[in-house]
């Protein structure tokens, strides 16, 4: 068997003893092992969309930037190989079997994209960006309104030059297969809280459809793929209005964005030029033709000879947005999403007395909002409906989209809910770093810079004064969100952020998963508003008592200046998550309720991750050694209660060995406890056995919860089909993961036991729930 332990060289360095005793599976003793400890099977399909993304974070931090952090080079792996988990050594060519790699640069990675690319373009689970309240400020319908949406998605094909490989320009004329340039283009800006995920992709690559110009897949060349890869028609849900839960919840909303920002942030991390060179150099001068149609800008590209990266090349004439064409085009889509759902958060969804919805008349009067204003929040669920377009026959596309009747929105749930205010607050965050010149890592990027000078998308003078732009738009919402928890939510008497909150109305239960993510967002919006927020590395203890985007901002009757105040609040919460949600010997609450006690049933998975993760934020932002103390506690007793070393796996609740749970909050908040506690604890020097130990339990955790991969023997091997655990949670597979819609590959291209989503009618997503069981 082999064994693999990357460790930073920086950090610490393991000799080969070390490395034998600590990186080996503990298999169990006596008995043969059989070919599997557990049988799967899916209990839930349905696409939450609030865990699913808040799952989806996680597993992005924890691909591509962990794998580069443990040692690994992205070129070496073949994700299209017909041998899973393979790894090529650049340097030496050497081939390996490398699980924990695949893991986190290519599964969790691209198991984190495909769901958000469902919900941004391909599903229809949401209100249609035709009707945003930015692009369709009149409500537009019919001929007019198609031509609002049609003319915005080919002006991002032309300045993403998508309109090279994938997107046709002009769009076909009385085409029912593409009326945008894009088939089965549907793209959302509010996403609904919940769907059956239930697709019927066309199967077969027959087409001619490559990631050629588009996915940087080395690899893949002009291999063709599946159908459904060029074009979205049979990826919408088939029987819409029956699929979709039409509810709008700002958890759902706002882990959404939150994770689209991310994304864009990634794709946003250079331009391109014509012959596919990642431009990070460009002249201001030239920065206004970036984009522009036929444009002959020369920018620079890193020397890949230069292993310092300082060197850079000129690169070819001509230079676009995003980092390569399919990238740049759905980037800009989804920036276009984000800020037409800043301005409905805004002006659309917020209300002053729990029954009528409305907001702000304009973005200057949001961003004024403060300590003396009345009182508006976001209500925890709005129900609304939509005037029903005529669905296209099966196989066509949708030109005319259900438009939503906003006035007839009915609030379902008044009150605030602090979940939903954290995600609203890190979505916000990560749209704003994008505008944030002073932002040198993500806003002052060239990239960025290009982006938001009027076109495509609108300038802002960097202020805090209400401008109609996303950069406004978007501090608007950190703002209220931050002013809100303050507000409505915070428990002076307990010193905590209670989970649900109206005026006069507060709620007494503290929940250990929104405590733990209400630090983690607070601490994103003040590494945003104070420019340093970056795409991941998070790392390192934050400074503090910088200049931030909200010091010029009104704020009358404030307890302290904004950013103090955000701070105390995350103490005030990690202060509660460390004395009263976790006990002396670091095992965890699910919940406190502050009138009757904690919660007495038995703790959940998620609560117990969510505590590590929410600690090792508070210990970041902070610097008090105190919160990474109790992490490591808590740590303790996630490894006594819930590891079963027998069979290698996680309980999903303590003391219940048979079955196990998941869902994607349990795996989203597991992924980012390990993840973080390996960085920030397990990779300290001395403890290179608990680091392997850790690194040993994440890959066994996503080959079998995700894939539905049983290594019984330890192996690192797949034995296919006896391996095969019968489902995982992640639902089907696509090119980008191995599989290529080819009838005669058959289900499971690759071997890996997640088959292809035209053989399974579900999309690339994580399940609602599956259960592992054993006999």
């Amino acid at each position: 068997m082999k064994r693999y332990l990357f460790c930073s060289a920086a950090i610490l360095c393991c000799i080969a003893a070390i490395i034998a005793a600590s990186c080996s599976p503990s298999l169990p003793k006596g008995a043969p092992t059989p070919a599997r400890y557990f049988s799967a099977k899916l209990l839930d399909t349905r696409f939450h969309v609030a865990d699913h993304m808040l799952a989806s974070i996680e597993m992005q931090i924890s691909g591509e930037p962990f794998a580069q952090l443990l040692g690994r080079n992205l070129t070496g792996f073949d994700r299209f190989s017909l041998v899973t988990d393979q790894y090529t050594d650049p340097s030496t060519g050497a081939i390996s079997n490398d699980p924990l790699g695949y893991v986190t640069a290519i599964e969790s990675y691209e198991y984190s994209k495909q769901p958000m690319n469902n919900l941004s373009f391909e599903s229809g689970a949401g209100l249609a960006l035709e009707y945003g309240p930015v692009l369709n400020p009149t409500g537009a319908s019919g001929d007019a309104g198609f031509a609002l949406l049609r003319d915005r998605v080919q002006q991002f094909a032309v300045e993403s030059y998508a309109v090279r490989t994938f997107v046709i320009s002009p769009p076909p004329q009385n085409n029912p297969l593409n009326v945008y340039g894009w088939p089965g283009l549907w793209p959302a800006y509010l996403e609904f809280r919940s769907f059956a995920s239930d697709i019927a992709p066309s199967g077969g690559a027959t087409r001619g459809c490559t990631f050629v110009g588009g996915y940087q897949a080395a690899a893949m060349g002009a291999q063709t793929v599946g159908d459904y890869e060029c074009g979205y028609n049979s990826l919408n849900l088939p029987v819409r209005d029956a699929q979709v839960e039409k509810v709008l919840d700002p958890a759902a909303l706002g882990f959404a964005a939150w994770k689209q920002g991310l994304w864009v942030i990634n794709y946003w991390q250079s331009l391109h030029d014509f012959a596919g060179n990642g431009i990070t150099v460009v002249a201001d001068g030239d920065l206004p033709q970036v984009g522009q149609p036929g444009n002959t800008v020369v920018g620079r590209y890193p020397d890949p000879n230069d292993p310092t990266g300082r060197a850079t090349l000129p690169g070819s004439p001509g230079v676009y947005l995003g980092d390569i064409t399919l990238e740049g085009f759905q980037g800009l889509l989804m920036l276009d999403e984000l800020d037409n759902k800043m301005a409905a958060l805004l002006g659309l969804l917020l209300t002053s007395d729990g029954a009528k919805l409305g907001g702000f008349a304009s973005t200057k009067d949001a961003i004024a909002y403060d300590y003396a204003s009345p009182v508006r929040w976001w209500p925890s669920a709005i129900t609304v409906d939509e005037d029903g377009a005529t669905p296209p026959l099966i196989g066509q596309s949708w030109k005319y989209f259900p438009q939503p009747r906003y006035p007839s929105m009915q609030v379902t749930t008044p009150a605030s809910g602090l979940r939903g205010l954290s995600a609203l607050l890190g979505a916000a965050s990560e749209l704003f770093a994008l505008t944030d010149f002073n932002n040198a890592a993500v806003g002052g990027l060239p990239s960025s810079r290009a982006t938001f000078d009027g076109d495509p998308l609108p300038a802002d003078n960097q202020l805090p004064d209400g401008e109609e732009t996303p950069h406004d738009r978007a501090l608007a919402v950190i703002k209220i969100a931050a002013i809100d928890l303050d507000r409505l939510h915070f428990d002076a008497q307990h010193n905590v952020l209670v989970d649900s909150a109206q005026p006069n109305a507060r709620g007494t239960r503290v929940t250990t998963v929104d405590a733990a993510y209400a630090i983690v967002a607070l601490r994103t919006a003040l590494r945003a508003i104070a420019s340093t927020l970056t795409l991941y590395s998070n790392d390192t203890p934050d400074t503090r008592g910088l200049e931030t985007a909200l010091d010029a901002a009104p704020l009358t009757g404030a307890p302290a200046p904004m950013p103090a105040r955000m701070l105390a609040l995350l103490r005030a919460q990690a202060d509660f998550l460390a004395a009263r949600l976790v006990n002396a010997d670091g095992s965890v609450v699910n919940y406190v309720d502050l009138a009757s006690g904690p919660d007495p049933s038995p703790t959940a998975l998620e609560s117990e991750a969510a505590a590590i993760r929410g600690l090792l934020d508070a210990y970041l932002a902070t610097s008090d050694e105190k919160y990474r103390d109790a992490a490591i506690r808590v740590y303790a007793d996630l490894d006594k209660r819930f590891w079963m070393s027998g069979v290698r796996a996680f309980r999903t609740t303590a003391g219940v060995d048979n079955p196990l749970d998941y869902t994607p909050l349990a795996l989203g908040t597991l992924s980012g406890a390990l993840r973080q506690y390996w960085k920030l604890v397990a990779r300290r020097p001395g403890s290179e056995r608990a680091a392997a130990e850790l690194l040993e339990r994440f890959k066994r955790t996503y080959k079998l919860v995700v894939n539905g991969w049983d290594d019984a023997n330890g192996d690192d091997h797949l034995d296919f089909p006896k391996e095969c655990t019968g489902a995982g949670l992640q639902m089907g597979e696509r090119a980008l993961t191995g599989e290529l819609s080819r009838t005669a590959d058959g289900p499971d291209r690759d071997h890996d036991c997640v088959r292809e989503i035209s053989a399974v009618k579900l999309p690339a997503a994580l399940a609602g729930k599956l259960e592992l069981s054993r006999p």
